[in-house]
C-alpha cells in the first residue's frame, strides 16, 4: 500500500479544518460587482457568439440567416443594460414597504 501513495501529496481542501471557524461574509457590494461581471460576460459570449455566425455565414448560412443572429444581439443588449442597471443602484439602501398613512382634513 506504501509504493501506491508514496508520491500522493494530500490538497488543503481535503485536509481537517476546525468547525468553530466562520466563513467570511461578502459584503453586498462585492455580490452586486460578482453580478455585474457575470451580466458582463454574459453579454460578452452572446455577443462573440453573433459575430461568428455573422463572419462564418458561408459555412452557417441558414444560422445566420434566420432569427438566432438578432435574438443573440437582444441578449447581448439586455445583458449589457442589465448590467448597468445594477452597477448603478447603491448598496447601501434597503429597500423597505412603507405604509402611508392619509391624514383628514376636517
Amino acid at each position: 500500500m506504501k509504493d501506491v501513495t508514496k508520491g500522493l501529496t494530500i490538497s488543503p481542501s481535503v485536509l481537517a479544518t476546525p468547525f468553530n471557524q466562520e466563513h467570511p461574509r461578502l459584503s453586498p457590494n462585492h455580490l452586486l460587482e460578482l453580478v455585474t461581471r457575470l451580466c458582463l460576460f454574459k453579454a460578452e459570449r452572446w455577443g462573440r457568439r453573433a459575430l461568428f455566425y455573422e463572419t462564418h455565414r458561408d459555412y452557417f448560412p441558414r444560422l445566420s440567416a434566420s432569427r438566432f443572429v438578432r435574438r443573440c444581439r437582444a441578449l447581448e443588449a439586455r445583458y449589457r443594460a442589465l448590467a448597468q442597471l445594477i452597477f448603478l443602484i447603491p448598496a447601501d439602501e434597503r429597500l423597505v414597504p412603507v405604509h402611508a398613512v392619509a391624514m383628514r382634513r376636517t
